[in-house]
This record gives structure tokens, sequence and C-alpha cells, in this order.
């Protein structure tokens, strides 16, 4: 078993200081499609304003012996622009309409961790194209005060016909995070088709990334799959396909976190801000091992490296190197963000 993992994300800035983020969708990928055109939008699925979807803001420390860190404010932004909120609802104007957002607050017990939850549909107020949610936050720990910040991307494109869509979502309320040793999670494999959910006929395999290729978990082929510590070390992908009657009709991947790992990789990037915007453009990881509670290194080690994309095609993969780099052309292959596994060599 290695040491700990990792996963970051180039374009999504996970890392500030000695601070972890992700932005998780506890219903799985969010994504919306439309019918028409930009200039006459038709019938648009899933919708929102009745789904309702919201987003969980995770931050962890390699500094608490606990793992999860709760920031003391959260500043939320659509494609850029700060949202301004009133009673819990954005006010913003976007294309005519406000009210596309709710705040979810922090409350210990009730609400774990800070929030967002979407009202509308974004479709027109994103102008029919991809769009962001980012999330800013202030940690403190001690005297020492941070910012760190998340971005969460939602595909939005033209319907070409009824394609089945697969996503994981979370199967509990714990946002495919483990908190304490001996703890779990539940990942739950959901199919739709033009935005309502299918169920019949339906059969699942699920993986686990490992060492740069996709391990199948034997025996494991319901719609859920129980994640416990063991199988996770402090941060692992999880795939499942998921197929109809002997057809394969859709495939998604999810990372589970390990808070409680005693061990965590801190990935080093340069730039810092890991994003690639234009050809030439690279982003390197140079990563090291500290426990938990430190930033110094804790040991010399040798790393696996795998770029993926969103749904667990591999982009590039090296056993055994101290660094990697992605390129402008792994993201160009991508579309989108390239996220990347961190492995140690035991």
């Amino acid at each position: 078993m290695s040491v700990a993992t990792k996963q970051v994300g180039v374009k999504f800035s996970p890392k500030a200081g000695t601070y972890t983020t992700i932005i998780n969708s506890p219903s799985g990928d969010l994504y919306q499609e439309f019918e028409g055109s930009i200039g006459a939008i038709g019938a648009i699925v899933p919708d929102f304003s009745q789904t309702q979807p919201q987003l969980v803001f995770v931050v962890t420390s390699s500094r608490v012996a606990e793992g999860v860190t709760v920031p003391t404010a959260v500043d939320w932004y659509f494609n850029g622009v700060k949202l301004t909120f009133t009673n819990n609802i954005s006010t913003n104007v976007f294309n005519g309409e406000t009210g596309h957002f709710r705040k979810l607050p922090y409350a210990a017990g009730t609400q774990d961790y800070w929030g967002i939850k979407i009202l509308k549909n974004l479709v027109v107020a994103a102008g029919a194209a991809p769009c962001t949610i980012k999330a800013e936050a202030t940690v403190v720990y001690g005297t020492t005060t941070d910012k760190v910040q998340g971005v969460y991307n939602i595909p939005i494109r033209r319907a070409t016909g009824s394609p089945y869509f697969v996503t994981i979502a979370a199967g509990d309320a714990k946002y495919f995070t483990i908190t304490e040793k001996g703890g779990s999670c539940v990942l739950k494999a959901m199919t739709y088709q033009a935005g309502v959910a299918v169920t019949s006929n339906l059969t699942y395999k699920w993986y686990k990334l490992v060492s740069g290729a996709w391990s199948l978990l034997s025996g494991k082929t319901t719609q859920t799959l129980t994640v416990t510590g063991d199988m996770v070390d402090c941060y692992s992908n999880f795939k499942c396909v998921v197929s109809q009657n002997g057809t394969e009709i859709g495939t998604d991947i999810q990372g589970v976190m390990d808070a409680s790992d005693p061990y965590e990789i801190i990935p080093m990037p340069t730039p810092a801000d890991e994003t690639i915007e234009e050809e030439g453009d690279t982003v390197v990881y140079a990563p090291i091992v500290v426990k938990r509670g430190t930033t110094t290194k804790a040991m010399d080690m040798k790393f696996n490296f795998t770029a993926i994309d969103s749904v667990g095609i591999i982009l590039g993969s090296v056993s055994n190197q101290a660094n990697y780099t992605v390129t402008y052309a792994m993201c160009e292959q991508a579309g989108t963000d390239v996220a990347v596994y961190i492995e140690t060599v035991s």
C-alpha cells in the first residue's frame, strides 16, 4: 500500500499554503443541456429550478490532526463575478434575472461544510456556454490567516439527441470524505437520459486507479460502493462503468479523500496557480510527503503520476519519478481541466 496519494488539478487551484480544497457536488457531476439556439433557448435538462443541486466546499489542512478545516468566511463567484446576497439569496443580475443561488452557511451538525445551492437554470445566465462557480475562503490557524480557493466547472451544451449520462453521486451525507479512523463513505452511480433517471436493466463495474491503471474491484457490481479507509491513501480515485443489457452506456470517476490519514502530499506546483492558458504553458509538480500536522518533508519519496480527464481517460502517466509536467496538449485533448493523480512509490 502506498504511504500517501494525492490528486490535484490543472486550471483548478486546490492548493494554497498548507491547505487542500475541493468543491463537491453530492448529487454527482453537474451539467446542463438545452434545445434551440442561444437566442431562443428551448427545453433545458436537468432542470435546476426543480432539482436545485448544491455544491459543498471541503478544505483540509496538513497542519491539523483531524484533517478537515472550517473556513471563517466564504465568498462565492459565478463566472468570475462575486455574488452578493440578501437573506442568503443572490441579488446579482444575470441576463435580466436575479436569485440564481442560495448561500448555505456552515452550521455545526446541520450544514457541515460551507455550500451553495443553485436555484435556477444557468444556461441563459451563462450565455449558453460552460460556466464556473468559485469559492474563496479565509482560514485561520492560531494567529495565521490564509486565503484558499476552489473552482467547479459546469458544462453547458446544446442537446444532441438523448444520450445517457452517468455520474457518481454521494450515497450518504459525507460528501466523498472520510474524516475518522475506521470510517467510510458511499458512492452511488446514477444514470440519466434527457434528465430522467434510468434504473432498468443496468449493471455496474467499479474500479480504483492504482499505479496509473484502472484496477477492477472484484465483486463490486452493485449501484453503490462503500469506500473504507483502508481503500484510500489520503486521496484515491474510483470509476464506475455502467452497462444496459450488456452494452456500455456511460462511465464516471470520483475521488475520495481520507482526512484521517497520517501522511499528506503537498504537490508543490509551478506555477503556483496551476493554470494553463495558451500553447507552450506547462504546470510542473515536484511533490513532497509530510506528516499531517507539519509542512516539513517527512521522507524522500518517488511518485507515480497519472493525468486523467473528467471521465477517467488516461492522458499520460510515469512511474517512480520526482516530478511531472502537464502540457497544453494534454488540456487540449481533455477539452477541459486535467486532474493529476499522485501516488507514492512503495
